[in-house]
């Protein structure tokens, strides 16, 4: 898939109407840049595209567009701002803007594209979004029937994706900074979905609603309004969930808001107060966050250990339980056939005996002979062939006999050591976080003037709010849990109640047909994972190989696969889990930026790569190796949205100009910006030129 065009009218600072049109080029030449100084319009320019594909839902893409969102007062206000400022000041222009998207090469099933048009749009003055989508230069009855937002979703890229194909190079540190259960979530759903793992659990689930609707038409009317009370329950509760997620969002973002308020009243009073200076100041604040997140992790840590206390505690039976296992485990490996070994071992003692018989040796040797044959005989094989366990209680499979081997190893070795240090760092960080409140809290304690007692005033307020919001968080957090225990409980009670139904000849046989799908689903699905999890292990350990400088310090990746849990922590070559919060923010960011090619390459997906903010936070050498193996790699096409001499230097781009295929220039006067193509060899000097003038167009103004 490649986009040809892109046309935006009148959104943001892009006034009338910019034109992008993307040339074919030779797969070596895959990038394009659109360049121009800050405050031009580079990250209006990918917000406009995200806009164009899912309109309402782009809250759904990215946490900072939810946020926008919100601090707009709603989307419909939001929308409202997207207008161009100088046209939204002249109530006389057509109060409508639009962004269009014209791609190539899209794989639709069953109907042929050569070229899809997708234009959104929205009026003012009648508050009205509106969204074509042209194949062909033609409706088509697909589109009509399940409507744009579904089909971009399912047929272009999924909301869910979006992120790993429209990014901030500067932002995707966010990926390896997760850290709360409803965050891995998140991200685990996205992840599912980009290696195509969602889709068949999907199909799982709807096959499981197909059986309890079998088993529901033959239900008796008391069963069938059972299972019709808990269904409707179990949509009601979804509906809850959804409700509370929001809600979390919504009280985030003032919580964040508030926050930002709070700090500016408290660099106010430490100001007045004179008791520290501002550089102390953002070292305090900074010391204080990093405490808290680490007592948001040692936490996580412990709980996750305490749950292996039980196992801990009943030492004894443990062992004994690791004993019994073992002892199983080996019986299984000696299981063969005793009747097919007992007449293999008679058959080779009788031929001993019969080529004694044949030889010319006197009966006493042939005597001797017999009687150590049949010692050995008896001694050995007969009697290891006879060994059995008494008692066989357990009967685990292999993969159980694996689990619990790591289970006990790791309780028996190392579980002791590791809870008193994770003990002893949260005592640790408690009191150097308490430490660091006290001296923030002495800062800005003077109060004995006006404008000291005013701006106490207005923080204590702003407090007081912080304190309500994140109680309401906390509230929200626990009704959410709540929720999904039930829903949960339910869910077990419709697939109990479902086997109680008695079914008719047919639709037992459709449910015994379903059943065997679920099954050998379930067995794809597990499989599946597996194959992703290798494959995508070793896509990102090469790409942080080939990425880093330092070529040892991550020697292996481990990824877990969960329910609704993907978690990828980093190894180093003694073992030890690397905590990616100990990572520098280039550090960070060359593993987000090998997570992102990983995943991208590994769902296949083919879709263009747009990255605002290049090479941010990145070294010399490292911005080599971005340049050279992650920009040239990634997707046959790639648009870069730099900051020239600070996100991308003339050096660093005459070592990626072998592989660029075109270069825009963002020109802007007032509150206008346009996009203009220029030679390649010609960027840095257009810049220049682009920047003279403006500087001088503001001197004059």
């Amino acid at each position: 898939m490649q986009i040809n065009s892109v046309k935006i009218n009148n959104f943001r600072i892009y006034s009338g109407l910019n034109e992008v049109i993307f040339k074919k080029s030779a797969s070596s030449r895959n990038i394009s840049i659109i360049a121009g100084h800050n405050g031009f319009g580079k990250t209006t320019f990918l917000h406009a595209l995200v806009w164009c594909f899912y309109g309402r839902f782009i809250g759904e893409v990215d946490e900072k567009y939810k946020k926008e969102i919100y601090e707009s007062g709603g989307y419909k206000k939001y929308a409202i701002l997207n207008l161009n400022r100088e046209i939204r000041n002249r109530p006389e222009d057509d109060q409508t803007y639009f962004v269009e998207v014209e791609l190539t090469d899209v794989q639709i099933p069953t109907v042929p594209c050569n070229k899809l048009l997708i234009k959104r749009a929205y009026n003012l003055i009648t508050e009205n979004e509106s969204v074509s989508i042209l194949i062909d230069g033609f409706e088509n009855e697909l589109t009509k029937e399940v409507g744009p937002e579904i089909f971009i979703n399912d047929f272009i890229l999924p909301r869910e994706i979006a992120k790993f194909f429209f990014f901030d190079a500067e932002r995707i540190v966010s990926l390896s900074e997760i850290k709360t259960l409803t965050e891995k979530r998140g991200l685990s759903k996205a992840y599912s979905e980009v290696l195509g793992i969602n889709k068949y659990e999907n199909l799982k689930k709807n096959l499981e609603v197909l059986r309890i609707k079998l088993r529901k038409k033959s239900a008796s009317i008391e069963e069938r309004e059972k299972l019709e009370t808990i269904q409707n329950e179990l949509i009601e509760i979804e509906k809850l969930v959804n409700y509370n997620n929001d809600k979390i969002g919504e009280l985030k973002a003032e919580i964040e808001m508030n926050q930002l308020l709070s700090e500016q009243y408290q660099e106010k009073l430490i100001r007045e107060g004179n008791s520290i200076s501002v550089e102390e100041l953002i070292s305090l604040k900074k010391l204080r966050d990093k405490l808290k997140e680490n007592n948001i992790e040692i936490k996580s840590r412990l709980k996750d250990l305490l749950e292996l206390a039980p196992f801990a505690i009943a030492g004894k039976k443990l062992e004994e339980t690791s004993q019994q296992i073992s002892k199983e485990f080996k019986n299984n490996q000696k299981k063969v056939d005793n009747d097919y070994i007992g007449d293999k071992l008679k058959t080779i003692r009788n031929q001993i005996k019969n080529s004694l018989e044949q030889r010319d040796f006197p009966i006493g040797i042939k005597n001797d002979f017999n009687t150590i044959i049949n010692d050995i005989f008896n001694n050995n094989y007969e009697y290891e062939i006879t060994q059995t366990l008494d008692k066989v209680l357990l009967d685990l499979t292999d993969k159980e006999y694996n689990e619990f081997k790591a289970l006990y190893d790791n309780i028996k070795h190392s579980f002791n050591l590791t809870f008193r240090q994770i003990v002893k760092e949260e005592k640790n960080n408690k009191i150097f976080l308490a430490k660091t409140l006290r001296t923030i809290s002495a800062a800005e304690s003077k109060d004995s003037d006006i404008i000291s007692k005013k701006f106490k005033l207005e923080k204590s307020k702003i407090d007081k709010k912080l304190t309500t919001l994140n109680f309401a968080v906390n509230k929200t957090y626990e009704e959410l849990g709540r929720l999904q225990q039930i829903y949960a409980t339910k869910s077990k009670l419709v697939a109990e109640l479902s086997k109680t139904v008695s079914l008719d000849e047919i639709d037992n046989k459709k449910d015994e047909v379903v059943a065997r799908l679920i099954s050998e689903l379930i067995e794809f699905i597990y499989k599946y994972k597996l194959n992703k999890k290798i494959s995508l292990k070793q896509r990102i350990l090469s790409g942080l190989k080939n990425l880093m400088h330092k070529k040892d310090f991550i020697a292996d990746v481990d990824i877990y696969i969960g329910e609704d849990i993907f978690e990828i922590n980093l190894i180093d070559k003694n073992g030890n889990l690397i905590e990616k919060e100990t990572l520098s923010k280039g550090e960070q960011q060359l593993y987000a930026t090998a997570l992102l090619k990983s995943l991208v390459d590994e769902s296949e997906i083919k879709f263009p790569i747009f990255i605002d903010s290049p090479l941010q936070k990145f070294d010399k050498k490292h911005s080599k190796n971005i340049m050279q193996e992650f920009y040239p790699s990634i997707s046959k096409q790639v648009i870069l949205l730099p900051l020239l001499e600070k996100e991308l230097t003339e050096k660093e781009y005459n070592i990626l100009f072998p592989n660029i295929n075109q270069t825009f220039i963002l020109k802007n006067i007032g509150e206008k910006s346009s996009i203009n193509e220029c030679n390649p060899r010609e960027l840095f000097n257009e810049i220049e030129i682009s920047q003279n003038v403006h500087t001088y167009k503001n001197s004059k103004d």
